[in-house]
Formats: C-alpha cells, sequence, structure tokens
C-alpha cells in the first residue's frame, strides 16, 4: 500500500477475476472498508506481491507473472489522476 500527498490510498496484491488470479491496483475507501478496483495488470497464473513506489507524481508498481509460460518480473508506471 501507498499513501498520496492528497490522502488517498492506493493498495495492490492477487484477486480473482473471472476465476483467474489478476494483479490488481486498487483504490482503499477507509471510510467504507473495502477495495476498489482501478487497474488490472496483463497478469495470470503464480502473480502477486507487486510492490508500489511513489516518486514525481507517478505510481511505479513492480509485480511478477508466470501466464506466458515462464516467470517474469515487471515494472509498470502508472498516472494516477
Amino acid at each position: 500500500m501507498v499513501r498520496l500527498l492528497n490522502g488517498r490510498w492506493l493498495a495492490a496484491g492477487r484477486m480473482f477475476q473471472n476465476g483467474q488470479p489478476r494483479t490488481v491496483l486498487s483504490e482503499l475507501d477507509v471510510r467504507q472498508g473495502r477495495l476498489i478496483p482501478v487497474l488490472t495488470a496483463p497478469s495470470g497464473d503464480d502473480t502477486s506481491y507487486p510492490g508500489l513506489v511513489w516518486h514525481d507524481g507517478k505510481l511505479y508498481v513492480s509485480y511478477y507473472r508466470s501466464h506466458e509460460g515462464k516467470s517474469a518480473a515487471h515494472l509498470a508506471v502508472v498516472r494516477v489522476p
């Protein structure tokens, strides 16, 4: 999880969508105590343990996936409005 300068919380982790595991970036609604999915990374099979870093107005998300036959680490740069 990471807290942005405006007080918003973002979290990432594995969620199941249509029965398949995916790495998902979500916003944490602290008042309702729930996660709101906002972005699904290209991922599947053995996928999880993302890392989040906020730097210079961008969110960097590291994660791994193995749905293409072998495990591979990835880095996504996300613009957060």
